[in-house]
């Protein structure tokens, strides 16, 4: 045995690497910086349990969500610490408040993404919550979760889709005191461009980071920004840079998929059918419907997927404001909850050069600021402000006029 699965195809869930009893299987980093299982043939057995763990092999039973809310936690504090609407704090804290434990994606010391588990509503506020956009290593953490199960603890476990369809394979059964949570995933960028980008930031702003945040909503939730905090090198002082979502390099380079894993681009769990008990997500699109919603703009909305009986019990002791919607509205307001970003014709030479060009040329080549108009500016600084937004429109009506009455006698040009 060689190949555990289709290589281009891997996610790099690491089921194969919890389920080897053996140790046969070595993580290596390939050219882009992805984690990869790799077979060690001098200590496999050819049990062939590698091939059938994978989640790319085996897809895990599946099924279309039982009820589907947007919505937002009802305490103001969690609501502002997540990067949407604290739907994933308010699934966790009863489970850490039963005596269980909640595995999710935290920042090391080193800034680098990995699965790890708390016990703790502050380990869980300061580890576990907000969005971290870079694929995290999960480690041992499938053989912690069966430990804890097997002790009769309630044990809640969050990741990426295919995370969830990895650990639901290595414990080939269901626990009753199992809950998992997905999210619907863009893809996952490489930790060795994340690395690059870190080392490039704290030079451009002569700092050294003491945290990283990707989805900072200090001003907006829709115009979110990513936020470097660290102290000026040589020196004590506190700096922080803020990048807005339209300007940070590293955000740039991610939304526009230049370096996600390539088998995000094909991925076999971006459907409406979910391995997971809950599928969480920014509501994007949301719009007022009474005046509960006047600060959705900077507080956040969640999408919230209940998938199996066990979700739809949890629900009452979810501390959320929520309203029921219907997959179609779901799907429109997320279109990777049914298909997969497809691949950019300029990712093959985006990589090439990575490979012969200092980054910091990369930046300039490929992750440059997107250009936007003065409305988006006004509105990223006064999102709560309705009564901008309707002036902004009033501003707009003569030139849309305008603009219908040249379409009408076939002048191409726009103002």
């Amino acid at each position: 045995m060689k190949d555990i699965c289709n290589i281009e195809e891997c996610t790099g869930c690491m089921a194969c690497v919890n389920a080897c009893a053996h140790h046969a299987i070595r993580i290596i980093a390939d050219k882009e910086g992805f984690d990869r299982p790799v077979i060690d043939e001098t200590l496999c057995v050819d049990c062939g349990l590698c091939a059938k763990t994978c989640p790319v092999n085996h897809h895990p039973l599946a099924n279309e969500p039982k009820e589907i809310y947007s919505g937002w936690s009802s305490d103001e504090a969690v609501r502002i610490n997540s990067s949407s609407g604290g739907a994933f704090t308010e699934i966790a804290r009863p489970v850490l408040e039963e005596g269980g434990v909640v595995f999710g994606c935290a920042l090391n010391d080193k800034f680098q993404a990995e699965h790890i588990y708390v016990e703790t509503l502050e380990d869980l506020k300061y580890k576990l919550s907000g969005s971290k956009y870079v694929q995290s290593r999960i480690g041992n953490s499938y053989t912690l979760v069966k430990g804890f199960l097997r002790q009769g603890r309630k044990v809640l476990f969050s990741g990426t889709p295919c995370q969830i369809a990895g650990l639901k394979n290595y414990l080939r059964r269901d626990y009753d005191n199992l809950i998992t949570v997905d999210l619907i995933c863009h893809g996952v960028p490489s930790p060795m461009l994340f690395e690059d980008y870190k080392t490039f930031m704290q030079k451009h702003e002569n700092m050294k980071l003491t945290k990283v945040s990707f989805r900072c909503k200090k001003s907006s939730w829709i115009f979110y920004n990513m936020t470097l905090k660290g102290h000026v090198e040589k020196s004590s002082a506190l700096k922080t840079y803020v990048g807005s979502y339209y300007e940070d390099p590293y955000i740039r380079g991610f939304l526009r998929d230049y370096f996600l894993r390539p088998s995000c681009h094909q991925c076999k769990f971006t459907t409406t059918k979910r391995c997971s008990d809950f599928t969480i997500a920014d509501w994007w699109g949301y719009s007022k419907n009474s005046s509960k919603d006047k600060d959705f703009r900077k507080k956040g909305v969640s999408l919230v997927l209940a998938n199996s009986e066990k979700a739809i019990a949890m629900l009452p002791s979810m501390n959320m404001e929520l309203r029921e919607r219907t997959l179609e509205e779901a799907k429109r307001t997320n279109c990777s909850l049914s298909k997969a970003f497809a691949m950019p014709a300029v990712r093959e030479e985006f990589w090439k050069d990575y490979h012969r060009m200092p980054f910091e040329d990369m930046v300039k080549t490929y992750m440059r600021p997107e250009k936007v108009n003065w409305q988006t500016k006004l509105m990223e600084h006064y999102p709560n402000t309705d009564n901008l937004i309707l002036f902004i429109r009033i501003l707009e009506l003569p030139q849309r006029i305008i603009n219908k009455i040249m379409k009408v006698f076939g002048i191409k040009y726009k103002l």
